[in-house]
């Protein structure tokens, strides 16, 4: 025989079952981070150990995250590539992650929210595993950040 307890929780007891309620969840489990560190002074090009957004997921938010402030350089592109089993990388989109983040807007103890055509919108990364990838405009002598992507895996 099923009961209340002291807390007016229902304690469900022999056979009796609760209702089922198909409600949909409500957390985040679905929702998952890469997070990249970049040397502003070396561009990313992908290789077959790096880690990647997997094909088909959908970029929620990019955020980079000063750690050393950026010296030299005019600007810097984030963008996503795939890369063949043969290890031949092929641009995804060269700009799709942020497109010429300013020097002055990597000075230390900031953050860039990035806003690339792959970020918060309606597009997929496409079928191929998407490895994030960077090309500077101008030398970089100094700069790190690290790269937050949220992304969902469909």
């Amino acid at each position: 025989m099923s009961y209340y307890n002291a807390d007016g929780l229902r304690i469900l007891t022999d056979n009796d079952q609760g209702a089922v309620n198909n409600k949909g969840i409500s957390s985040d489990v679905d929702i998952k981070t890469l997070v990249v560190d970049v040397d502003m002074t070396e561009n990313i090009a992908p290789s077959a150990n790096d880690p990647f957004i997997p094909a088909g997921a959908y970029i929620k938010s990019a955020t980079a995250v000063v750690t050393q402030a950026a010296a030299g350089g005019t600007s810097i592109n984030i963008g996503l590539s795939s890369l063949s089993s043969a290890g031949v990388a092929a641009v995804i989109d060269a700009d799709g992650i942020d497109s010429g983040v300013l020097t002055a807007a990597l000075a230390a103890n900031l953050a860039v929210v990035c806003n690339g055509a792959y970020v918060g919108g309606t597009a997929g990364v496409g079928a191929d595993n998407a490895y994030v990838t960077t090309a500077a405009t101008g030398t970089f002598t100094a700069g790190k950040f690290k790269l937050v992507i949220e992304y969902i895996e469909v």
